[in-house]
């Protein structure tokens, strides 16, 4: 049970960092400033309180407001969701079509087999057969 709370603690932190990297700007140079102290710092609403010399219920309104605000404009502008989107259409080991490219370099190697061009087909067609390994296993 403690552990789902965690992860929902941890996923709200990493929501909160995004939409300050985001919407940050947006914000007041205050309501930012507590916002990156209380998510980023982990600091208590009385922490960052007594560091203001302001009342825990001003930071924690403006905490709040702040993180109200960029929901909004996540909501309105979706900015986030849409970063998050390109994230995932341009994965760190992109994805290509590899069946077009295996059928058009079987097509060359058998040509360059047959046709016995002038050039070193025995060492193209080695080189061919690299390609189509190495494609081959990245299926």
């Amino acid at each position: 049970m403690q552990d789902k709370k965690d992860e929902a603690k941890l996923a709200r932190r990493v929501r909160i960092a995004q939409l300050l990297q985001v919407y940050g700007t947006l914000l007041t140079e205050r309501q930012r400033e507590f916002v990156r102290l209380h998510h980023e710092e982990d600091l208590s609403f009385g922490e960052i309180a007594s560091e203001f010399k302001i009342s825990r219920q001003a930071v924690h309104d403006a905490v709040k407001q702040a993180e109200a605000a960029m929901e909004r404009y996540e909501s309105g502008l979706g900015l986030l969701g849409k970063s998050a989107g390109r994230a995932q259409a341009v994965p760190a080991r992109q994805p290509i079509a590899l069946e077009p490219a295996l059928a058009q370099l079987r097509q060359v190697r058998k040509q360059l087999a047959s046709q016995g061009v002038i050039y070193d087909t025995g060492s193209l067609v080695r080189a061919i057969d690299e390609v189509l390994r190495l494609l081959e296993t990245q299926e």
